[in-house]
């Protein structure tokens, strides 16, 4: 999986920020463990992949924080398959 990098510019709890409207869904969400980092902070963010394609990341984001992505390669959990 690949996520782009971005700089939020509002304060937002657990959001969908990647909209993914076509390629595969998962059938159930699962969790994508850790997939960037905050530049300048000593955090990092997860995110969960929705059965609807999107990509929430959890916890939220500051007004001027900047989200660095980077690749994952995820396994595939048992019961989940992508349509």
């Amino acid at each position: 999986m690949d996520l782009s990098s971005f700089r939020s510019t509002v304060k937002v709890g657990d959001y969908s920020v990647w909209l993914f409207k076509a390629g595969v869904k998962p059938s159930k969400t699962i969790s994508l463990g850790c997939v960037a980092n905050v530049a300048g902070i000593a955090y990092s963010k997860q995110a969960r992949w929705n059965a609807d394609g999107s990509v929430t990341l959890i916890g939220g984001v500051g007004s001027s924080d900047i989200v660095q992505c980077f690749s994952k390669t995820i396994p595939v959990p048992d019961g989940v398959e992508f349509v």
